[in-house]
């Protein structure tokens, strides 16, 4: 058990899209949101604490702070449910940009504003654009059968993207991460999914969820563009763009999605992929000599 356990495809991938599969499961048993909540922070300490290591005190890489990071965002996702769409706004801006300060401030201070510098930057300020767009927002009233799908589609293709970014960079660790928190999104969605498809009506997560597993997904992306030596900036730039693309799907872009109730949900899960699907394309084009996966 503990050698099946210790395989990084089964932690990285099957593991967490089965505990996402029962994440989806309970949540139709209508558990109550706080313990749906407190599920959700166990899993992502589970994954950060396995792949990372336990909390370094004090935290001096980036990647020793990701965990840190992570125990924050469990704390702001219940904080964002008792504000209101524009506080919370505020809230996941200054999260976020704390967060981009802290895993870069050596970079910063250092002055150099060389390639990767200027894809952190760009990718770093187009998650937290997109955060700020995509998780404030008011629930509707008789919300469209794609809206539960929005935020979890968005951090399942930025996190994916990430990952395949991420490892074909020379960052296998926060890969891995990023992989494993995907693949909870998308054990998640699959339920929901076939909820849709019997006729039912899909579940969404709750907004303090919706903050803490995105913000999560975000600061690791956030530090494989600050720091993978050989991540390619197009692909990081482009793997934060999913964000924009569910808030836009909400707004100007819903006229895209087909009136039939089962295609909703894929055609807003394709527009919103559509900017990952060309971060992976051009990761894997322009794979640096000697990539983790191989690719030249």
């Amino acid at each position: 058990m503990s050698a099946l356990l210790g395989n990084p495809m089964v932690t990285t991938a099957a593991l967490p899209l089965l505990l996402g599969v029962v994440m989806g499961l309970l949540a139709r048993l209508a558990l109550p949101a706080s313990l749906l909540f407190l599920l959700w922070a166990a899993l992502l300490l589970f994954f950060y604490w396995d792949t990372l290591g336990p909390p370094v005190v004090p935290p001096v890489a980036a990647s020793q702070k990701l965990i840190y990071l992570a125990f924050a965002g469990i704390i702001l996702g219940p904080l964002s449910q008792r504000l209101d769409a524009g506080a919370g706004r505020v809230l996941v801006i200054v999260a976020l940009a704390a967060a981009f300060s802290w895993l870069g401030w050596r970079r910063v201070a250092g002055g150099a504003l060389d390639l990767q510098m200027i894809a952190a930057l760009a990718a770093g300020l187009l998650a937290i654009v997109g955060a700020a767009l995509l998780l404030p927002a008011r629930t509707l009233p008789s919300p469209p059968v794609e809206e539960p799908f929005l935020v979890p589609a968005a951090m399942l293709a930025m996190c994916l993207c990430g990952a395949i970014a991420s490892v074909l960079g020379a960052s296998i660790v926060t890969g891995q991460l990023l992989g494993s928190i995907a693949a909870l999104a998308g054990g998640w969605c699959l339920v929901q999914y076939v909820a849709v498809l019997r006729g039912g009506e899909a579940v969404a997560w709750s907004k303090g969820s919706e903050l803490t597993l995105v913000f999560a997904g975000a600061t690791v992306l956030i530090q494989v563009a600050l720091l993978a030596p050989k991540a390619n900036p197009a692909a990081l730039v482009l793997s934060s763009l999913p964000l924009i693309m569910a808030a836009l799907v909400r707004g100007p872009l819903q006229g895209l999605v087909p009136r039939v109730r089962p295609l909703r949900p894929l055609a807003a899960g394709l527009l919103i992929a559509m900017p990952a699907m060309l971060a992976i394309l051009t990761a894997l084009l322009w794979a640096p000599h000697g990539a983790a996966l191989g690719f030249s």
